[in-house]
């Protein structure tokens, strides 16, 4: 089944949306947070505002995802690796805020601009901020399962 992203697309392609399109869209299998973010919005019928609210519940769970995915590489890391870590949050943080700043000022000039659905706007601008955190959970989610496989145990070859 498709996830609920690969749906709205279509219904958003009114927008100017050159940023998101010219990222790669994550493959099936998902994240339990869409999976979350389809039931829910399906529940709601579809509804642009429920759709909103739907999807903003989705980035406090993202926030938190990007918490604890932090929290478990630093215990994990040693130092050296945890202090880059650092540095990279710090520097994440600020190009978070940056870039939701972007977001807010795009869709309000798309707002100004009477473009696009203007029910679907609000759903439009919380879905980049979304992507924002997913891009930054995944990432994280990455780099521990780096880690992972490399505490797996080779396998001993089997005997003919």
């Amino acid at each position: 089944m498709p996830s609920l992203r690969h749906l709205l697309w279509p219904l958003l392609a009114c927008l100017p949306l050159e940023s998101l399109t010219a990222q790669p869209l994550p493959s099936p299998g998902g994240h339990p947070i869409e999976y979350a973010l389809d039931d829910c919005m399906e529940q709601g019928e579809w509804q642009p505002s429920v759709m909103r609210e739907c999807a903003a519940t989705a980035e406090s769970r993202w926030q938190d995802e990007v918490a604890q995915l932090t929290a478990r590489l630093a215990q994990v890391l040693g130092r050296e690796a945890r202090e880059a870590l650092e540095a990279s949050d710090d520097a994440w943080q600020r190009a978070l805020d940056a870039d939701l700043a972007l977001i807010d000022a795009y869709h309000a000039q798309l707002v100004e601009a009477e473009l696009g659905d203007p029910a679907l706007l609000p759903l439009a601008r919380q879905l980049h901020r979304n992507a924002v955190l997913e891009e930054r959970a995944l990432r994280l989610r990455r780099f521990l399962d780096g880690l992972e496989a490399l505490e797996m145990p080779a396998e001993a070859p089997s005997a003919p």
